[in-house]
């Protein structure tokens, strides 16, 4: 049995960047279709929201699940379900804010909170590989591996997030809350225990892309744009066709009521 040790400051800096990484990646494969069509600053107090947030969950997720089965031993089975249970109901919290509702933007800020929940579990997760010694992973420490590996976290797990958010966002504009968020619960679960063997056993990520690709097809076709109004859809599915896009505008609810 090993204990997870610490690393230098430069490198969880390295960890920290890896992490907001990201970010970029995720919102480029899913909000860039949409550009034009969300409101700006909900998206981006969305994203804060998912950061600050995501930073007691990396820590909350780390230390009563990953860390004792990375040592070897069975976590409580009330934290496996209490932990992801927690940032699901507060996912839903969040995406039912009032400023939110009325713009009709919960996919795409569920996509944006999603992606900063994400990022820090990203960073969280990096800094153990970095931590790691011999005999947890054969992966471990510093080095071309370990780095590798973080940046194929950044990759999904940013992304997992934001389409499991989404389909949140989705719902409670649906006018569903708790039990999407039970829903969601165990998706949560799934990506913890795919991410903590995972990381000991890489081929076993290769599951999480399958996940993404069917999530970011129903995001695009049809989470991401339910919130725009039946004029905007139609200059959304034009522009699709087109190929074309347009700058980022901030959308008020008096635009709405016009259209």
């Amino acid at each position: 049995m090993a204990d997870i040790g610490t690393i230098p400051l430069w490198q969880f800096q390295i960890a920290t960047a890896i992490g907001l990484l990201g970010i970029w990646m995720g919102w480029q494969g899913g909000m860039r279709r949409m550009v034009g069509f969300y409101d700006l600053p909900s998206a981006t107090k969305s994203l804060l929201y998912g950061m600050v947030l995501g930073g007691l969950y990396q820590v909350m997720v780390s230390q009563s699940i990953l860390r004792p089965l990375w040592i070897g031993t069975i976590p409580s089975l009330w934290l496996l379900l209490l932990v992801p249970l927690s940032i699901s109901l507060v996912t839903m919290l969040i995406l039912t804010r009032h400023s939110i509702r009325q713009l009709k933007g919960q996919p795409t800020s569920g996509w944006a909170f999603g992606l900063g929940l994400g990022a820090m579990l990203v960073v969280r997760i990096t800094f153990e590989i970095f931590s790691f010694p011999e005999g947890v992973s054969w992966i471990h420490g510093f080095g071309l591996s370990s780095l590798l590996l973080g940046f194929g976290l950044a990759l999904i797990v940013p992304w997992s997030e934001a389409i499991i958010c989404s389909w949140q966002g989705w719902n409670a504009l649906e006018g569903r809350r708790f039990k999407p968020a039970f829903k969601a619960m165990l998706l949560r679960i799934m990506l913890i225990l795919l991410l903590a063997y995972g990381v000991v056993y890489p081929p076993i990520i290769f599951i999480i892309p399958v996940f993404i690709y069917g999530g970011q097809k129903l995001a695009d076709t049809k989470w991401l744009p339910a919130g725009l109004s039946p004029r905007m859809k139609q200059e959304w599915t034009r522009l699709q066709r087109t190929g074309l896009s347009t700058g980022v505008r901030s959308v008020t609810p008096t635009k709405y009521e016009e259209e």
